[in-house]
């Protein structure tokens, strides 16, 4: 009878195969090691419980929350300043009006330092860093007293951190779950809206009751410690230890559907703020009260926190091609609280929903394994676009009409989704026929 066991020789040779097969894998804070290349499992997280991925996506949405809800509600305390510590200064009002776009050209200018770091390193420390720098610009700030001084604390420093955390918490879930990939995605960008939602009534109370000064030193005590305890349980399935920090991945840059891609997403960066921006204007200009038009940018917000969640089934083109529509076609007819409230549902919905596909989409182009890098590059190259998106609108509006025509500005964010949706389009043809459906 033949002996099918291994000899002792045949053991050892095999042994040794596995582990060189093995050892470019790091397990650095990730959950384990990756399986090698040409063994790939469906589902990289199938060994571990089950508790384990969700946690990552509970503490990826709080991140989430916690840095864009911040940027969200700092309008807040520029409006105070702005009535109380410098009021009739017109040169240091404009000023202040700067740092709310700094925060968000900030955000998307380190993604790509974030998702290389993450990469290569390690997620739940490069959440460590944003955090601490998120608790520090707030803090710093709480001492300011001219607006320039607001920029670099409240402006560079918690945009640091917020581009240090929301590249890596975007992409980490993406990581651990294969047919359930969009909905992941979806619950943790979701955080953006809910943040929103908490911390600008939070931050609200707090000016109120406080003061600026204070509900700055507050913001810093719990950004510090929820995001702390946040950033924890941040991680990955396997990290790859023959990437390093000082062999950079420039390949991508010579990938076609790469730059189409991060035009895409340029284009949408410059587009989505804007009617977030000047729809209250717009609405106020109709004869709608200023209260009336705060209600439904709130729903409007409420549904994009809908749309992130949701988006994670659907397609990116449809997406767009929605955006597209209601800033073209509804935007302009939306003169009455019933037409606003739809053009804030579908937008909201929508626009905010992009979000939740553009992680899922790069995953899908180029795959997970490099996905922090790709996503972050993408964002630190739509930078200038988050800069130059609102400042390119207003002085549109400001040119026909004295600032009471609305329609160039309108075709302008039209046109802008617009050419996303043909760079859309054009990757998505790149591995499929089907453009608008799920596959």
């Amino acid at each position: 009878m033949l002996n099918d066991k291994p000899t002792q020789a045949e053991q050892a040779v095999h042994t040794e195969a596995e582990q060189h097969s093995c050892e470019q894998y790091v397990e650095s804070d990730a959950a384990t090691l990756d399986p090698p290349p040409n063994e790939g499992a469906t589902d990289p997280a199938k060994e571990f419980p089950a508790h384990t991925r969700y946690a990552v996506v509970a503490s990826c949405f709080m991140m989430q929350a916690l840095a864009c809800g911040t940027i969200h509600a700092w309008g807040i305390q520029q409006e105070y300043l702005a009535a109380h510590n410098f009021a009739g200064n017109e040169s240091k009002i404009k000023t202040l009006s700067y740092i709310g776009t700094l925060m968000y050209f900030s955000q998307y200018l380190w993604g790509m330092l974030a998702g290389w770091m993450a990469d290569v390193w390690s997620y739940r420390k490069v959440c460590f860093i944003g955090v601490v720098f998120l608790a520090i610009g707030p803090l710093v700030a709480s001492f300011c007293n001219q607006p320039w001084q607001y920029c670099l604390t409240q402006g560079i420093l918690f945009g640091l951190g917020a581009g240090l955390v929301f590249n890596p918490t975007s992409t980490a879930p993406a990581r651990w779950f294969t047919t359930r990939r969009g909905l992941a995605t979806g619950i943790t960008v979701a955080g953006v809206g809910v943040g929103g939602l908490v911390i600008a009534p939070l931050t609200e109370f707090l000016v109120q009751n406080v003061g600026v000064p204070w509900s700055q030193r507050i913001a810093a005590i719990y950004l510090f410690v929820l995001g702390s305890i946040s950033c924890y349980f941040v991680r990955v399935p396997f990290q790859d230890k023959t990437r390093t920090l000082n062999n950079f991945d420039w390949s991508a840059f010579r990938d076609r559907r790469f730059a189409v891609h991060a035009l895409m997403v340029s284009f949408v960066t410059a587009a989505y703020l804007v009617p977030y921006t000047y729809l209250p204007q717009f609405w106020t200009s109709k004869g709608i009260s200023s209260k009336t038009a705060s209600v439904l940018i709130a729903i409007a917000n409420v549904s994009s926190a809908v749309g992130r969640l949701a988006m994670g089934f659907l397609r990116t083109a449809l997406v767009l091609a929605i955006s597209t529509v209601a800033a073209l076609l509804i935007w302009p007819f939306a003169t009455s609280i019933g037409a606003g409230l739809v053009m804030g549902i579908f937008y909201g919905f929508a626009a905010g929903g992009y979000w939740t596909l553009l992680p899922l989409a790069a995953a899908k182009l180029f795959g997970v394994d490099k996905l922090a890098s790709y996503t972050g590059i993408f964002y630190s190259l739509s930078a200038v676009s988050a800069w130059l998106g609102n400042p390119v609108a207003g002085a549109i509006l400001a040119n026909p009409g004295h600032g009471t025509n609305y329609i160039g500005m309108i075709v302008y964010i039209g046109v802008l989704w617009a050419v996303a949706l043909v760079f859309a389009t054009i990757n998505r043809r790149s591995y499929s026929h089907r453009i608008f459906v799920k596959e």
